[in-house]
């Protein structure tokens, strides 16, 4: 059998998800790293740490219907001046208390990456900005 939830769920539960973000003392923030995203997000992150890009608060919008399933979407155009240089393979995003949320696959338009960004070949000081990044949940599984 196949789990399958009501769109209301689905919006609480993409919310539920996005809000994490805004935990904490500060705002939220994500971390472009390069290497392998880890297979599990309570492991430890791999790879150097590329760029720190501040979310703002709140770091999404609301979840709207997809019929089915529901998205939530990034507020704003965040970027940040890289602090190494290298390629970027994932991103780790925080709240503001530096607790984990979500990792995912980054890639430059159209390379279906969980977040979009400007350019992978990222240089020592360039600015990186975060082009596109949506939160999915599915109505089923």
């Amino acid at each position: 059998m196949v789990t399958r939830i009501p769109n209301a769920a689905a919006l609480a539960r993409c919310n539920a998800q996005v809000d994490r973000l805004d935990a904490g003392t500060g705002p939220g923030y994500i971390e472009l790293r390069s290497g392998t995203q880890p297979a599990f997000g309570d492991a430890p992150a791999t790879g150097m740490v590329l760029v720190t890009i501040p979310l703002q608060t709140p770091a999404f919008g609301d979840a709207v219907d997809q019929s089915p399933g529901a998205r939530a979407t990034l507020n704003g155009v965040p970027s940040a001046n890289a602090s190494a240089a290298g390629t970027a393979g994932w991103f780790r995003a925080y709240d503001g208390d530096a607790n984990p949320v979500q990792d995912g696959a980054i890639s430059v338009a159209g390379g279906g990456g969980e977040m979009e960004i400007d350019n992978l070949a990222i240089s020592d000081n360039a600015l990186v900005t975060i082009t596109s990044w949506n939160v999915d949940e599915l109505e089923s599984a």
